[in-house]
């Protein structure tokens, strides 16, 4: 399958250590589904968590909207929701990237997905 908006949204020139697509757009929204080589465990949840909050964190202390951010643990996959509304135009790429840039410190992922 070819991912089109890989190089429009960036993806592609992020020098990720897995393989990371987007499949679709949804306006403002997007999901992350997040496959891991051996399966999700209740540790990659925790690890994926905690990167994506040490991602937020100094954008938090700075007041630095980068949108709502939710990660939840699914059968076989770890889903994180970011909705980037009310988000400032020039923080979005920031959201967007960043949260595959901090899934590139989680061992063990497959691959990314967005908007499967």
């Amino acid at each position: 399958m070819e991912y089109e908006l890989d190089n429009m949204i960036g993806v592609d020139r992020l020098g990720l250590y897995f393989e990371a697509h987007v499949a679709d757009i949804d306006g403002e929204c997007f999901n992350y589904s997040v496959y891991f080589e051996n399966g999700i465990t209740d540790e990659k949840f925790e690890e994926t968590n905690k990167a994506i909050a040490e991602f937020m964190k100094p954008y938090n202390d700075e007041d630095t909207y980068l949108g709502y951010i939710d990660v939840t643990k699914e059968d076989d996959k770890v889903s994180i929701y970011l909705d980037l509304g009310n988000v400032d135009p020039d923080y979005e790429d920031t959201a967007i990237h960043g949260i595959l840039e901090a899934l590139n410190n989680v061992s063990g992922i497959k691959s990314v997905i967005i908007n499967e």
